[in-house]
């Protein structure tokens, strides 16, 4: 019964990939609009840069995924086109993050300690997620030299994957508990549109990150190994998804922006 399930498992990896592709192009057309008037003709800052990485490279890495998914490649030595993969994976949550660091930044009035905090837990987190599982990977069973040889392209990833999104949730976490400590510290009693929109819409992003991050992990740990896959371009399509909104919310906002003490020309596109 082992064959089964795990063809079963590859399938509704694969199954989910792609459907994940088809929501990310679905969305992009269901917010292009937005994108037009928030950043087309604007001015390139940080904020943008980021935007634009989250947004667009999330279409290559999840067509690269679903290539992969539904590609043929038994005969094929498939660690570069991987690597590739998973490095474009890796920049495209990174910007999407980023984005999330330029906004608790503003939301602190652009304390530039916090910023400080916030980029060095970003590296230690990348440096350790990426290092570390690089690690574990490499302490696995080694093959038996005696057995057959087999092919490095079965859509399947180790379980020591699970580790990266541990330290996805850490981050995430930290940044939700930088806002929540803000909002009530700060902005208490606070009506303006703008702390709202700050406030609402990124504990939504980082509640939402958190509970894919969590299911991946659980996917990761708990099911069959061939179940490993079956979350990876959901995860990548909502960042970029909400990435997105963090941007198009803000410019909003800022339309109907009414007396505030906030400091949010770090995250303005015009």
């Amino acid at each position: 019964m082992v064959a089964p399930i795990v063809n079963t498992g590859i399938q509704t990896a694969k199954y989910c990939n792609v459907a994940g592709l088809g929501v990310l192009i679905f969305d992009y057309f269901l917010t292009l609009g937005a994108e037009v008037r928030c950043t087309w003709n604007r001015r390139w800052n940080a904020s943008r840069v980021l935007f634009v990485i989250s947004r667009y490279m999330a279409f290559v890495a999840a067509a690269m995924t679903s290539y992969a998914a539904i590609a043929t490649r038994a005969n094929e030595n498939c660690s570069r086109f991987d690597h590739a993969s998973n490095a474009i994976h890796i920049i495209s949550i990174v910007a999407a993050e980023g984005l999330l660091i330029i906004r608790t930044y503003a939301f602190w009035n652009q304390n530039k300690k916090i910023l400080a905090v916030l980029l060095v837990m970003a590296a230690i987190c990348i440096a350790c997620a990426v290092g570390i599982t690089q690690v574990v990977s490499n302490l696995a069973v080694p093959a038996n030299p005696s057995d057959p040889p087999t092919s490095n392209c079965t859509f399947e990833a180790g379980r020591s994957s699970a580790i990266q999104y541990g330290f996805v949730v850490a981050y995430e976490l930290l940044l939700m508990s930088l806002t929540v400590f803000k909002r009530y510290q700060d902005y208490r009693d606070s009506n303006s549109r703008l702390v709202r929109a700050i406030f609402q819409g990124g504990v939504r992003y980082m509640t939402a990150i958190i509970f894919i991050s969590v299911a991946n992990i659980l996917i990761m740990s708990v099911v069959p190994v061939s179940y490993d896959e079956m979350m990876d371009v959901p995860q990548l399509v909502l960042h970029s998804m909400l990435a997105s909104r963090v941007l198009f919310n803000l410019h909003e906002s800022d339309q109907r922006m009414d007396e505030t003490t906030l400091q949010m020309s770090t995250l303005y596109l015009a």
